[in-house]
């Protein structure tokens, strides 16, 4: 399953970044880190993507304590969509 998630950022883009950069093993066995792809949308909005993704995994991860604690100054809230490629 590829998911895409906007990231509501309580920090600047580039200190959030450095956060997601750091973090690539952790995301690493729940998708294809290979493949991920990352962007800043404005000042407020990162947009994340990434494919072949363990939904269960993903959930347990973003639910982990230690996660919530690493982002709890950088994101606001992760709103992730499900994608299905069109035909």
């Amino acid at each position: 399953m590829d998911v895409h998630i906007i990231a509501k950022l309580k920090s600047s883009y580039e200190a959030w970044h450095q956060l997601f950069v750091a973090d690539a093993d952790r995301r690493s066995k729940i998708c294809d880190e290979s493949r991920t792809l990352v962007s800043k949308a404005n000042e407020t909005t990162a947009v994340i993507t990434v494919f072949d993704v363990d939904i269960e995994a993903m959930g347990a991860m973003m639910a982990d304590p230690e996660f919530q604690k690493m982002t709890e100054d950088h994101v606001e809230k992760h709103i992730p969509y499900l994608m299905t490629p069109l035909s």
